[in-house]
């Protein structure tokens, strides 16, 4: 049957949308990091304070209090 989708084709087309999803929040998160990053107008103090305040409102709207450290 040529219109039958397979197991392995629903699995490949759930990945690739739970995929799709993931790049988009990291494109998300990273663009207001990098955003305050090369803002100009900031200091480097104020640059660091922007960025937390961005770590904040991720761990606030993802219900992630705390982060592990990569080392």
């Amino acid at each position: 049957m040529a219109g039958s989708i397979t197991r392995t084709d629903f699995v490949s087309m759930v990945a690739g949308e739970i995929s799709s999803g993931i790049d988009r929040a990291l494109q998300y998160w990273l663009g207001r990091i990098e955003l305050e990053v090369v803002d100009r107008s900031l200091t480097t103090a104020e640059r660091i304070d922007a960025i937390e305040g961005i770590l904040t409102e991720y761990k606030m709207r993802s219900g992630k209090a705390k982060f592990g450290c990569v080392a």
